[in-house]
C-alpha cells in the first residue's frame, strides 16, 4: 500500500506549498505517475486477462486482428508479438497515452495538484493501472478535452473515432461532440440523443461489447455490482453538484464551458443510471473526471479567505487519502493491486503470470 502513499502524497504536498504548479514540477511529478501506471507488474485485476488474451492472439494475421472488435489494440497486440516487446510494451504505451492526456488536463485546472490528487485514488490507481484497452482510449479523450476549445468538431470527431478503436466505450462522448457543434439547436440535441439510445442499447443487448475482455473493478460475480459502481461514480456528481450549486459564481471567476457543463448534468444522471447498467455506467462515468478534475480544482478560485482556501485544500486532499485507502482496504478485489511491483526493478526471468488470488 505504501507506493500508492507516497505516489499521493507527492501532489498533495505540492497542493499546499505550490498551489499553481510549475511546468517542471508537472514533468516530474508526470514521469513518476508513469512509470508506476506503465510498469506496474502483476497489478490490476486485469493483469492475467490481458497475458492471456495476447498469448491467444499473438500468432494471429494482422486482418484477423484489424477486422476484429476494437481493431486499434489488435494492431498495437500484432505489432507487440512481431517486435518481440510483448505484454510490457502495451501496458507502457497504455500508461504513456493515459498520462499524457491526464496531465494536459491538470495543467489546464486552476491547482493542478490538486486535480492530480484527487483523481489519483480511483481514476490512476483503481482503473489506469488495471484497464489497459480503455486507459488507452481514456488518454486520447482526456487530451481532446483539454483542448476542446481549440478544434473543430471535425478534429472532435476524428479523435473521438480514433480512441473508439481502442475502447468501444469512448464512442460516447459523440453525445458531447454533438451538442458542441455549431448546428441548430433541434440537431445538436437529436444527435447527442441517438448517440445515446443507439450506445446504451448497444451495451444493454450486447454488454459484451464493453466488457468483452475485463473482469472485474470492484464487484463480484463476473460484473461491476451497483455498490461497486455507486463508489466510484459519487465523486463525479459530488462535483457536478458543486458546479451548479456555485454556477453564477463560478461562471464570473472561471468563465463558462459548455463540454464541462455537459458533463456535469451527465455526471448527475449517471447516479440514477447505475440500477439499469451499472457496468455500462460506471464505464462511461470514467470520461467524466476531467470535468471533476476542472471543479475540484479551480473551486479555490470562488473563495476569497485565505485561510478559507487551505482548509478547502486540506479537505480535499484528505478527501482522496481517503479514497485511496478505503479503496484499497475494502474493495472486493483491492487485492489484486498489492502489493505493489515494478517490472523495471523486477528480475528479467520473473514470470509475467500473478498466481491466482495473490
Amino acid at each position: 500500500m505504501y507506493p500508492y502513499l507516497a505516489m499521493l502524497a507527492l501532489p498533495s504536498g505540492l497542493a499546499l506549498t505550490s498551489p499553481a504548479g510549475r511546468r517542471l514540477s508537472l514533468l516530474l511529478v508526470a514521469l513518476l505517475y508513469f512509470l508506476m501506471v506503465a510498469f506496474r507488474f502483476q497489478v490490476g485485476m486485469d493483469w492475467n486477462n490481458y497475458i492471456y488474451i495476447y498469448q491467444s492472439r499473438r500468432a494471429a494475421d494482422l486482418p484477423e486482428l484489424i477486422f476484429a472488435r476494437e481493431p486499434g489494440f489488435g494492431f498495437l497486440m500484432w505489432f507487440a508479438a512481431r517486435s518481440g516487446l510483448g505484454m510490457i510494451f502495451l501496458n507502457a504505451l497504455s500508461g504513456l497515452v493515459f498520462c499524457w492526456g491526464f496531465f494536459a488536463v491538470a495543467k489546464r485546472c486552476r491547482e493542478p495538484w490538486l486535480a492530480i490528487a484527487i483523481a489519483t485514488p480511483l481514476l490512476v490507481v483503481a482503473f489506469a493501472m488495471s484497464g489497459v484497452r480503455q486507459a488507452l482510449a481514456a488518454g486520447i479523450i482526456f487530451y481532446l478535452m483539454a483542448r476542446w476549445e481549440e478544434y473543430r468538431t471535425s478534429l472532435r470527431i476524428l479523435l473521438v473515432g480514433f480512441a473508439s478503436l481502442f475502447h468501444f466505450s469512448s464512442i460516447f462522448i459523440m453525445m458531447f461532440v454533438a451538442l458542441g457543434s455549431r448546428a441548430p439547436s433541434v440537431v445538436r440535441i437529436g444527435g447527442a440523443l441517438l448517440i445515446g439510445i443507439v450506445t446504451f442499447a448497444i451495451v444493454g443487448w450486447a454488454p459484451g461489447s464493453v466488457e468483452a475482455y475485463s473482469r472485474l473493478y470492484v464487484g463480484s460475480e463476473g460484473k461491476i455490482s451497483a455498490p461497486g459502481a455507486i463508489f466510484q461514480v459519487a465523486p463525479l456528481t459530488a462535483a457536478a453538484i458543486i458546479y451548479f450549486a456555485t454556477r453564477q459564481r463560478w461562471t464570473l471567476i472561471n468563465g463558462d464551458n459548455a463540454l464541462y457543463r455537459n458533463m456535469a448534468w451527465a455526471a448527475l444522471l449517471a447516479l440514477f443510471a447505475i440500477p439499469l447498467s451499472s457496468v455500462g455506467v460506471y464505464r462511461f462515468a470514467l470520461y467524466f473526471w476531467p470535468m471533476a478534475m476542472i471543479v475540484y480544482a479551480d473551486f479555490p478560485g470562488l473563495i476569497e479567505n485565505p485561510i478559507g482556501r487551505v482548509f478547502y485544500r486540506l479537505s480535499i486532499i484528505v478527501a482522496a487519502f481517503a479514497l485511496l485507502a478505503g479503496w484499497l482496504m475494502l474493495a472486493n478485489n483491492s487485492y489484486a493491486w498489492l502489493p505493489y511491483k515494478n517490472w523495471l526493478l523486477e528480475p528479467h526471468h520473473a514470470m509475467l503470470l500473478r498466481r491466482s488470488g495473490v
